[in-house]
């Protein structure tokens, strides 16, 4: 199925953008800040939810190091 023209011209002038070499800087900041977002949206937020119910009551007791205050 063919795209209408109009979201043809669209990508066409989309993909000329792309590639000039003026605009690569910025749109691998672009591209970074998006990594980053879709890093911490899947990675981060979940991991630190379940670190927020696993040590919710504050500092764990740790019984193999007492002398140290370093979680082992």
């Amino acid at each position: 199925m063919a795209a209408p023209p109009k979201v043809r011209a669209l990508l066409l002038a989309v993909n000329a953008l792309l590639r000039k070499r003026r605009y690569h800087a910025a749109l691998a900041m672009v591209k970074g800040f998006r990594n980053g977002a879709v890093y911490g949206a899947k990675i981060r937020a979940p991991h630190a939810l379940v670190m927020t119910f696993l040590f919710r009551s504050g500092r764990s007791a740790c019984t193999c190091c007492p002398v140290s205050c370093l979680p082992c």
